[in-house]
């Protein structure tokens, strides 16, 4: 059986009656030619059955116009909006997006970069899992241009972060504005750049206010339940609000409230990390949300300029947090503002 001939870019000039650096100019997206030649050469793309060999572009220019993500998961508002930006903005840019998650495992996450590095990405935002250090992620990627997101890598990549330490500085001001003199702050084990900050900012709010920093680490499920009831319902001075460090801790603490039969509405209560039901809960859930689309825009812009071949010194950029008030920190009207 004879094997049919996949029309190329020359056959595409002849039936368009042009050169074939026109055409291949327009198949680029190139802004000099003609509109009646561009509509010529659609119509032969398109009686011919024409397909741009992008394998062999990406392979003659050095680039596959792919972007590698890499987040922890998806799963929480922060993490799914930024996905869903980066992924219009690459598209707008004419790049396609390959997502995969390391589930906060360091041996995961090394795999992970391992495929990204095979796939050829021409760069990577990527969220760091606990402990990474630039050394462990350029052996694997060498010189692919890298985003760290959320979490950073150090001075020598480029980063877009939290004001970590000022939002939960301010989240925590915000509750002894209320009169909640004993607030305990709930960790999660991760040891983790942005939750450092922000139990630093915790504390040194409650150093500054004359009252005792309080925390609990998050390790399992009955451990918190102890600990955290313990505090709320102690004879002596029991804490009457909670400072969550993340979504993840968020979840915890509800579950451990409702277990505990313990009313969100008796306490005090603010959220670091917003959540997509927090107006379903009552009350509802007073969050300092990360202003996810922003943090991806600013990402994927720095990487494109990497892409294109800055040579700039890293570009760290600190982003402030939005107070969502609902009541369940003591306020009687839901509002936003920008701390």
């Amino acid at each position: 059986m004879k094997e049919t001939k996949r029309p190329t870019i020359i056959d595409v000039a002849h039936a368009a009656n042009v050169g074939a650096s026109t055409v291949s100019r327009h198949v680029r997206g190139g802004k000099s030619v003609s509109p009646e030649v561009a509509r010529r050469i659609e119509i032969a793309i398109a009686q011919l059955g024409y397909e741009p060999n992008t394998l062999a572009r990406s392979l003659r220019v050095g680039r596959t116009q792919t972007l590698g993500v890499l987040f922890p998961h998806v799963n929480n508002v922060f993490f799914g909006n930024a996905l869903r930006t980066i992924q219009t903005e690459a598209r707008i840019n004419g790049f396609t997006v390959m997502l995969l998650t390391h589930q906060e495992e360091a041996k995961l996450q090394q795999e992970q970069l391992a495929s990204l590095k095979r796939s050829q990405v021409d760069g990577i935002i990527m969220v760091p899992a606990a402990e990474t250090n630039v050394a462990q992620v350029r052996a694997l990627l060498g010189n692919t241009p890298v985003v760290a997101f959320d979490r950073s890598l150090g001075s020598a990549v480029d980063s877009v972060l939290l004001d970590n330490y000022r939002a939960a500085r301010e989240a925590t001001e915000h509750l002894l504005g209320h009169r909640h003199s004993h607030i305990v702050a709930v960790n999660a084990p991760y040891k983790l750049q942005p939750l450092q900050s922000r139990f630093n900012g915790y504390k040194e709010a409650m150093e500054t206010a004359g009252k005792h920093a309080e925390t609990i680490v998050w390790h399992e499920s009955e451990q918190l339940r102890k600990e955290l009831c313990a505090a709320l319902q102690r004879k002596r001075e029991p804490a009457t609000a909670i400072l969550s460090m993340s979504y993840s801790v968020t979840l915890a603490v509800l579950s451990t409230l409702r277990e505990c039969h313990i009313a969100l509405s008796k306490i005090g209560f603010i959220g670091i990390d917003d959540m997509e039901f927090a107006n379903f809960i009552h009350p509802p859930l007073t969050t300092l949300a990360q202003p996810s689309e922003q943090f991806a825009r600013l990402a994927f812009q720095q990487l494109l300029g990497r892409t294109s071949g800055s040579k700039e010194k890293p570009v760290h950029v600190v982003v402030a947090g939005n107070m969502m008030i609902r009541s369940s920190c003591g306020c009687k009207s839901a509002s936003s503002r920008s701390l």
